[in-house]
């Protein structure tokens, strides 16, 4: 090719993402044709994801009539849904088996973190936290707890351990922040203990606002609108800068 801007902007790129089928027949050939045309290699990392197979791990056929047609999940449970089934239990080379009561399954999964927005911003109204109050120690070991997550899906991401930091949000989510951190902290949320309820609110807050990070590379649509309603939103969560 020509000496255009755009290859030099765009080649070589870090990262080809691309089923293990199709090793030899186009990742092969890429990397020979740019070496042989530029002297350059044009990635130096591959991800080779599986192929989707049906809830029994059979190939999807016309002749089978298992085909799932994701446009149809999509219209039918969000596209959120849809990306995160494909992610979740899809460790790099291996298959992933999909079906439509998976997609169902995270339909119910971006439902409770849109109710868990709902709540955290609800609890927050009236209540001052503009800058970080004295945080209550059960609010600490929360803190504490949610760094570590920040830490670790970092990690994963950046092993390409993509599944693995999708499953442990989803646990986190649903079983960690829904299911106990909220429910314990309704009561300093609801008394009369001022300090005790600014650390909740704050906390609750803070986690919300820095899950959403979290979560968007895998449910971006859903984030991206709890984001916007999120109090001096000025930019939109895709630039945001990632947690530290």
């Amino acid at each position: 090719p020509d000496e255009t801007p755009e290859l030099e902007a765009y080649h070589p790129t870090a990262l080809l993402e691309t089923g293990y089928d199709i090793l030899f027949f186009w990742v092969a050939r890429m990397i020979l044709m740019s070496g042989y045309h530029l002297g350059a290699i044009p990635f130096h990392t591959v991800y080779l994801h599986g192929l989707v197979r049906d809830a029994k791990g059979r190939k999807m056929s016309k002749s089978l009539g298992n085909i799932i047609d994701p446009l149809d999940m999509i219209a039918k449970y969000g596209a959120d849904a849809t990306r995160i089934s494909l992610i979740v239990g899809a460790a790099p080379g291996s298959d992933v088996n999909l079906s439509e009561d998976k997609i169902k399954g995270y339909k119910k999964y971006s439902n409770k973190i849109w109710n868990i927005a709902r709540f955290v911003l609800t609890s927050v109204e009236g209540v001052d936290i503009a800058d970080k109050p004295d945080i209550a120690e059960p609010d600490r070991v929360a803190l504490a707890r949610f760094e570590e997550l920040v830490a670790s899906t970092t990690k994963h991401l950046d092993e390409f351990k993509l599944h693995l930091a999708a499953e442990q949000l989803y646990h986190y989510t649903w079983h960690e922040l829904a299911d106990q951190l909220i429910e314990e902290r309704k009561a300093a949320l609801l008394g009369d203990d001022l300090a005790a309820k600014r650390s909740a609110a704050w906390t609750l807050f803070y986690i919300l606002e820095n899950l959403l990070k979290l979560q968007h590379p895998f449910i971006p649509f859903i984030t991206e609108e709890i984001w916007s309603a999120l109090p001096d939103r000025k930019t939109p969560l895709l630039v945001a800068p990632w947690p530290i």
